[in-house]
Formats: C-alpha cells, sequence, structure tokens
C-alpha cells in the first residue's frame, strides 16, 4: 500500500514568480518576448500579433455575418490563416533547431 502523498514533494519547492522568468531581468528571468538567451524574439512578436489579428478578425467576421452584412466566407479564410500564422513559425523553428542540435535522424 503506497503512502499518501504530502502537500508538497522535495521537488516542487516553492519558487518565487520572478525566479520563474515572469519577473524582471534584473532577478535572472526572461520576459515574455525574450527567448532563453534573453535576446528579444522577433519571431515570438510576429506569432503574438497573428494571433491577435485571427481573434480580431474572427470576431469582426463573426459580428458581421450575424449583423446579415456577408456571409464570412472570406473572413474565415482570413481568420485560419492567420491563425496558422500565430503558430506554425514558432513550430517549425522548434523542429529546425532539435534537428540542428541532435542531428538529422536515420543518418
Amino acid at each position: 500500500m503506497m503512502a499518501a502523498p504530502d502537500k508538497q514533494s522535495a521537488t516542487q519547492e516553492k519558487v518565487p514568480v520572478e525566479a520563474q522568468g515572469l519577473g524582471s531581468s534584473s532577478t535572472g528571468g526572461a520576459k515574455f518576448f525574450q527567448d532563453d538567451n534573453r535576446a528579444f524574439s522577433s519571431l515570438r512578436m510576429m506569432c503574438m500579433v497573428s494571433l491577435i489579428s485571427a481573434i480580431v478578425f474572427g470576431l469582426l467576421t463573426l459580428y458581421l455575418s450575424l449583423q446579415g452584412v456577408n456571409d464570412g466566407g472570406n473572413g474565415i479564410y482570413f481568420t485560419l490563416v492567420s491563425l496558422v500564422g500565430a503558430f506554425a513559425p514558432k513550430t517549425i523553428f522548434k523542429a529546425e533547431q532539435k534537428e540542428i542540435k541532435y542531428g538529422r535522424p536515420g543518418r
């Protein structure tokens, strides 16, 4: 029979928010649009702008289609393209980074 786990294990010690990377850079953590090396990432900024545009155009398309102005066909396409633009670049970048670090499979 297993013992009931305590409320906090040894590996789950409480860490202040600043030390988790959400605080200022003076504490050693990276900010939201910075990569692990604390360099500002234009890719992260571009992905965030694309995500915000997808949300705005999705809501605008929904609003205009509910008002009967249009059927929303082109707005749906633009929203989907913006969503792909928000998530695909970072995914591709991470896959390429892993490939460079570990080498291509099958070699």
